[in-house]
């Protein structure tokens, strides 16, 4: 069993990384490469030193409270369809950005003297994330998402984490993707007010589905990219919350704020919650529902985390 098995079994709380493309966008003025998006930066002269100090503010968050942090790979569209749009060429390219970015994220580990850092290889949706209609059935995602799973599990990852699937049958398809490569793995969905993923399947009946058919089953799942107004809507409803749900969920990472995605990003400034209320939702959010690992996603960045973090560390000493 992996240290993050035991730590998950024994009840940790753990700290993750926060937004990332967000704050490229918004902090900075490094364009983001078409199609791969920051898996494009990672080797850039200008944007790779922007990108791996953003992370490191990530750690430094954790280490000012002593929690454990997990940072995810920057390879959430380093795979096979993006990179052929991106016109980067094809299996290789994937194999290329995945293991560059594995190693920058081992590399901020060795650099550190903050324990644990955890790295996540991150695999994303084959299409838009918030489009189930482009969604591959389980068969073909397995198949799709085999070559980065492989890639990022090669490339000395902790383990393999599939955030913001839009639909259960190609989540699915990953499970087995990344159960083959023998690491424990994360699924992550998005949900609706109504605790549906988006392509209207019940997060229980999800959780039940991929429990059945992938083996071996995820390490644990978690909601990402939804604010915590939604998750809190969601999980209070009581088809959602199930036994099942109560004892599977152990994540999510939050948007700072309520608006869409694609609302967000047609921004010129970032927006949401300040870092004290975003700690106190996230924070609510662990007392009612047991969430343990507690993170960031659009909009949010090292103060946010840092506001979370405290949070955290308060918690642990009482």
């Amino acid at each position: 069993m992996s240290e993050l098995e035991v730590a998950i079994q024994d009840g940790a709380s753990i700290l993750t990384d926060g937004g990332i493309e967000t704050r490229i966008m918004f902090e900075t003025d490094v364009p983001l490469p078409p199609h791969v998006q920051v898996a494009g930066l990672v080797k850039d002269p200008t944007g790779g030193p922007v990108l791996r100090r953003i992370y490191e503010s990530y750690v430094a968050a954790a280490r000012s409270f002593g929690l454990p942090v997990i940072i995810g790979t920057p390879t959430f569209r380093a795979s096979l369809n993006f990179v052929r749009r991106a016109g980067l060429g094809g299996a290789e390219t994937v194999r290329r950005l995945n293991a560059d970015a594995a190693a920058m994220h081992r590399q901020i580990r060795a650099q550190s003297d903050h324990r644990p850092i955890y790295v996540a290889g991150v695999i994303g949706p084959s299409g838009d994330a918030y489009r189930p209609g482009e969604a591959l059935p389980a068969g073909e995602a397995r198949e799709y998402h085999a070559l980065q799973a492989a890639a990022l599990a090669q490339s000395g990852v902790d383990f393999l984490y599939a955030p913001t699937f839009p639909a259960v049958e190609e989540a699915l398809g990953a499970s087995m993707a990344m159960g083959a490569t023998g690491l424990p793995y994360v699924v992550s969905f998005v949900l609706e007010r109504d605790g549906r993923v988006l392509d209207g399947t019940s997060l229980h009946a999800a959780i039940e589905r991929i429990d059945a058919a992938a083996s071996p089953a995820p390490l644990f799942y978690s909601i990402s990219c939804v604010h915590s107004s939604i998750v809190a809507t969601a999980l209070r409803g009581e088809a959602v919350f199930s036994d099942l749900v109560a004892r599977r969920l152990n994540e999510f990472k939050a948007n700072a704020s309520p608006l869409s995605t694609e609302e967000l990003v047609r921004l010129d400034h970032p927006e949401g919650d300040d870092p004290d209320l975003f700690a106190t939702e996230m924070w609510s959010l662990h007392q009612d529902f047991g969430l343990r690992v507690l993170g960031g996603c659009c909009g949010t960045d090292d103060r946010h985390m840092r506001a979370l973090a405290a949070r955290m560390a308060d918690a642990g000493r009482t």
